[in-house]
């Protein structure tokens, strides 16, 4: 066993576009609860226990098979080429799937660390996909039965990782991506206090970061280092675009902290020599002839709009679609590039 089987949850982030899908009738998933993935003899949780991570894998089905649609739907329409009336169904779909997974109360009853730690980046992918239609279906109404539950989920959230998170998952990528959640659904509902949390959450973890830009404890992952060191910067890097406006110096803070993040990160994929050094430990992903999944590089068109990299953009350029579902779909839809200004005449 290897990571293809703790990303069997994620694998559909990336899927094909499938518009005639729509979850409006997926049960809702209320209580959620489990336990680990790793071996009970794993301190750096790095050893998988074969039962225990089939287990995880089961549970969140449903969560990430109900975003994925969801952002299959969003997809629509965000993009400019849809037709008025596909936006329409879309529009329609969205919110009528998350509204009975609201009037459910769906994922109030979290009964696990394990399921504390994995919610909010699958309550974050809802949001998004709440705040497209907002976004892209002028006139539609706000929803006051999904915008409650919203809210509750993000002070559910905040709740949890400030009084009862473990020490390191307190800062290390489950709280940024716990971060760009209540991010998503503060900016949605403009909330200051949700604001302030998501990016407080997004600093902590991001200048926690050493001066290579390696993040401590996901290097303490061993074999998974790298894989946990990437699997944090695609929310830092997001939650900082989100913010851009209205935090602008989150991006640089710590002496630049998410860029040295993502430099190291990428350097990593390159030759992953320098994350052996620290870890001691071979990685998992990256190296010569591995590539990271497609769906891991959905944060780079984000990045690309707060940094312009030409290596970078040249990297994912091979990608058809660079899509993650917690992050709200096909990314390059969400932050496309920026054309550059045409040539004077003059």
């Amino acid at each position: 066993m290897t990571l293809r089987t703790l990303a069997l949850g994620l694998s559909l982030l990336a899927g094909p576009l499938a518009a005639e899908i729509c979850p409006s009738d997926s049960k809702p998933v209320v209580s959620l609860g489990f336990g680990s993935r790793y071996a009970e003899d794993s301190k750096n949780r790095s050893d998988f226990d074969e039962e225990g991570d089939k287990a995880v894998t089961a549970a969140l089905k449903p969560i990430d098979d109900f975003i994925a649609d969801l952002a299959r739907q969003t997809d629509i329409l965000h993009d400019p080429k849809s037709k008025p009336e596909a936006v329409a169904k879309a529009s329609a779909c969205v919110m009528d799937s998350i509204r009975a997974w609201a009037k459910a109360g769906a994922l109030s009853k979290l009964t696990t660390q394990g399921a504390n730690l994995s919610a909010p980046s699958r309550v974050g992918g809802i949001a998004f996909a709440y705040a497209a239609v907002l976004d892209k279906a002028p006139g539609t109404p706000r929803d006051r039965v999904i915008e409650d539950w919203l809210r509750a989920r993000a002070r559910q959230t905040m709740a949890w990782f400030d009084a009862e998170a473990p020490p390191r998952a307190s800062q290390n990528n489950l709280r940024a991506w716990a971060g760009l959640a209540v991010t998503r659904v503060g900016l949605t509902l403009n909330d200051p206090a949700l604001i302030d949390w998501g990016a407080g959450s997004a600093e902590l973890v991001a200048c926690t970061a050493d001066a290579d830009g390696s993040l401590p404890n996901e290097m303490w992952r061993g074999r998974l280092a790298l894989h946990y060191q990437l699997h944090a910067v695609a929310p830092l890097v997001v939650t900082a675009a989100l913010l851009k406006e209205r935090r602008p110096g989150l991006f640089t803070a710590c002496n630049r902290a998410i860029p040295r993040i993502v430099g190291f990160t990428i350097a990593g994929l390159a030759d992953p020599a320098p994350v052996v050094a620290i870890t001691g430990k071979a990685q998992s992903v990256g190296g010569p002839g591995k590539r990271p999944r497609d769906h891991e590089l959905a944060w780079v068109p984000a990045y690309l709009r707060l940094q312009p990299d030409p290596a970078l953009a040249a990297q994912v350029r091979r990608i058809k679609k660079l899509g993650n579902s917690k992050l709200g779909g096909d990314q390059r839809l969400l932050w496309p590039a920026r054309r550059s200004p045409a040539p004077s005449d003059g």
